[in-house]
């Protein structure tokens, strides 16, 4: 492993967060995520998988402990909720104008990411479609495709090919190979069977708490 691929792009410090309304509580955790590195969890409903992802994003912060971030992401990491957050009555391709707008890209980086992204998702001939008219699958690489908008170095997938048929579930495990070849960090929970020994590097389960 070179030097440029042991890079550590987040780690985790004895984290820990708990909520007394749900009896949810995880920690102490302490896990490294390097570059270019697919990192499978997994764990009964209720674990605390999505808090945990939570609290990499960003979004929710830890109640002790430390995430301390590679100063080359820490404003590049990416969360895919396992909710959709699509607008339904826009098109596929006004979707992901719409978010890379958000992620301050300039008119023409937004088209051709967003060119990029269809055809990389295979999701052109949808391009014009609206969302409220596309099936499970495509709606699915869709919400993946609006998180890539924002040129991530970390993508935190929660659940990303639930409800979706096996052609699109196939189209999103080879988007996170290619995204690995580009040295971008995924860390992914799924249930689905077989998902996570596809493409994981390593898989942990996240049990009372616990990263195991």
């Amino acid at each position: 492993m070179t030097h440029e691929e042991s890079l550590t792009y987040c780690s985790l410090q004895n984290v820990e967060k708990s909520f007394a309304k749900s009896g949810v509580s995880i920690g102490p955790v302490s896990l490294d995520i390097k570059r270019g590195e697919v990192v499978g969890i997994r764990g009964i409903n209720g674990a605390g998988k999505s808090t945990l992802f939570r609290m990499i994003a960003g979004i929710l912060k830890p109640d002790k402990g430390n995430i301390i971030y590679n100063p080359e992401v820490e404003k590049h990491i990416a969360y895919v909720p396992q909710e959709l957050s699509l607008y339904e009555a826009l098109s596929c391709k006004d979707n992901l104008i719409f978010w890379g707008s958000v992620a301050g890209l300039n008119k023409e980086q937004v088209m051709i990411r967003s060119e990029w992204l269809m055809k990389e998702l295979n999701l052109t001939f949808w391009s014009d479609q609206q969302v409220s008219e596309c099936s499970g699958g495509t709606k699915r690489r869709l919400h993946l495709a609006t998180a890539l908008m924002r040129l991530p170095k970390v993508l935190l997938l929660d659940e990303p090919s639930v409800g979706a048929d096996d052609e699109s579930a196939g189209l999103i495990l080879h988007n996170i190979m290619h995204l690995k070849s580009l040295g971008i960090s995924t860390l992914i929970i799924s249930h689905r069977k077989g998902e996570l020994e596809q493409i994981c590097d390593r898989i942990l389960t996240l049990h009372e708490g616990h990263l195991t």
